[in-house]
């Protein structure tokens, strides 16, 4: 069987299917609710594997390629690669523990379990999901939200950017890229993110063709890290983002009226 099949849904379900369908297996084998047994312990482990698969719509399109079903899901790609960051252990680290506030003593395995009670991580699933079903106005909409909660989260920023991308908001989406940059100088080891500044020389190139031609002949791409002088690049994307958060909130009272 397949992961669709052990959770009972169909291959080309959206996310909130997904969501629900793990949250109704999870109260069948969850330890907690059977005091701890081994077996229960292994088999919700196997679903969280399977929900952190399936509600991943870049480790979904992966897992799809892999069984042979026709009505299988398959989300547009992500412009950059399948990471963002310098590995997939880092994409994981930072998508689960900057902005969740995880507990001191938590463990990586231990915050899967955990999961379905982290609010922030279930928001940027679902922010994805969004995203890869071209629904870039309300990706926008949920990473601005994140990047306000967790402003610090180099995944969220480069999310947002590519949503932004999309709406053809170039200016703002560049800002978010280079704070993303700057984030992951200030990490230790520091982040090169050469799929981010890939991107963002896509982006230069989509606003200014020919000035971006002469300036790629001046200036060859370089491997190397950039220095951002100094914090102005993450506040000016702030201001941005509350401003996206104002207009939110303006739209959402004049429904209420």
């Amino acid at each position: 069987m397949n992961y669709y099949e052990l959770l009972g849904i169909a291959a080309d379900c959206d996310f909130a299917t997904i969501k629900k369908a793990y949250y109704r297996k999870a109260k069948e084998c969850h330890p907690d609710l059977f005091g701890n047994a081994p077996e229960k312990a292994e088999e919700f482990k196997r679903l969280v594997m399977i929900f952190d698969t399936l509600s991943d719509p870049v480790k979904r399109r992966s897992y799809d390629e892999t069984i042979s079903d026709g009505s299988r899901l398959s989300p547009v790609a992500p412009p950059g690669g399948n990471s963002i960051m310098d590995s997939d252990a880092d994409d994981t680290l930072e998508e689960l523990i900057v902005g969740n506030e995880p507990p001191g003593d938590t463990r990586l395995t231990t915050l899967f379990l955990d999961l379905e009670k982290t609010f922030v991580f279930m928001t940027c699933r679902e922010a994805k999901n969004l995203y890869m079903s071209r629904n870039y106005k309300l990706s926008a909409e949920f990473f601005t939200r994140l990047v306000g909660m967790a402003p610090s989260n180099i995944l969220y920023r480069v999310w947002l950017a590519r949503s932004l991308v999309q709406l053809r908001k170039y200016g703002s989406a560049k800002i978010h890229y280079n704070a993303a940059l700057l984030l992951g100088s200030r990490r230790i080891p520091a982040q090169k993110l050469q799929v981010v500044r890939r991107e963002l020389d896509e982006l230069s190139r989509r606003r200014a063709p020919l000035l971006h031609k002469i300036r790629r002949f001046f200036n060859p791409p370089q491997e190397t890290m950039i220095v951002m002088p100094d914090d102005r690049m993450i506040e000016e994307a702030s201001r941005i983002m509350e401003r996206m958060l104002d207009e939110d909130r303006r739209q959402n009272r004049r429904r209420l009226k």
